[in-house]
């Protein structure tokens, strides 16, 4: 705190500083009058001396009341307070007089009204770095599965921003040649194309109840990522709230050749499950 409060305090120094130069330059003048009685030396030194107290006093007040410091400081709680009270007496003002007045009234209540909702709620990021995202084809030959646990995740409860970042190296397959073809220029070519990345939003995320244990249905839709090729999607899934943990679920099919990917050794459509239960 020490430190922070001396990058806020230099002005004060700095104008405390010249006020005692000041004092002390008056002193040695006064000091080098040889002819000068010792009263009439030192008699206005105790009156600039006070003064410059005073005025010393003046600076520290105006430093701590006006200017912002760590002296002074609003909690989150306490600017939103400030901001709800602020909303509400603006609210309780607007005029509701004649026709155009009251259809002008409504339109500007709604919006302080979900501004005031807005401020109420306090946002939140849940995020994991353990998330799972499994990928399953079925083929008459033979059926490939591989999984990765190591998924970033991050969910705002408020504007329903929803993101996953996996590393495309970290699927694991039961067969380890399988694995080793995977990560090949032929498929999915995880040296030039690390990472895989969702990043996208809950539409309906004003029905999900983050206080409230139950399964919410949701419906997900954003910028899906794969071998450097991007396309928008949309899927369903759910939200479980269970006592303050948050896990969510979904399922849904990709055609790899829309993300540059021409194998035929693997189903056109592969079966997507994504899981997650966020910090």
């Amino acid at each position: 705190m020490i430190f922070n409060l001396m990058k806020d305090v230099p002005w004060m120094f700095a104008v405390a500083g010249v006020i005692w130069i000041f004092v002390a330059i008056f002193f040695f003048k006064r000091l080098s009058q040889k002819n000068s009685s010792y009263v009439a030396k030192y008699k206005v030194l105790l009156i600039v001396i006070p003064i410059a107290v005073i005025a010393t006093l003046i600076d520290i007040w105006i430093f701590i009341y006006y200017i912002p410091t760590h002296f002074k400081k609003h909690t989150t709680e306490q600017i939103t307070s400030l901001a709800i009270a602020d909303i509400t007496s603006e609210l309780n003002q607007i005029p509701n007089t004649d026709t155009l007045q009251i259809n002008h009234s409504i339109k500007r209540k709604d919006t302080l009204t979900n501004t005031l909702t807005t401020a109420n709620t306090i946002a939140k990021i849940y995020t994991t770095t353990k998330a799972s995202i499994r990928f399953f084809s079925s083929t008459p030959t033979e059926d490939i599965e591989a999984t990765n646990t190591n998924v970033v995740s991050s969910l705002n409860n408020i504007t329903g921003e929803i993101r996953f970042v996996a590393l495309i190296k970290g699927f694991q397959f039961e067969n380890e040649l399988m694995q080793d073809h995977f990560n090949t220029e032929e498929y999915m070519n995880s040296d030039s194309f690390p990472k895989s990345e969702f990043k996208g939003n809950i539409l309906n995320m004003k029905e999900v109840n983050f206080t409230k244990n139950g399964t919410y249905p949701v419906t997900v839709s954003g910028l899906l990522t794969i071998h450097g090729i991007t396309h928008t999607i949309s899927a369903q899934g759910s939200i479980l709230i269970n006592n303050g943990k948050i896990s969510t679920k979904s399922v849904f099919k990709v055609n790899h050749f829309n993300y540059g990917i021409t194998t035929n050794e693997i189903a056109d459509e592969l079966e997507i499950t994504v899981t997650s239960i966020y910090n």
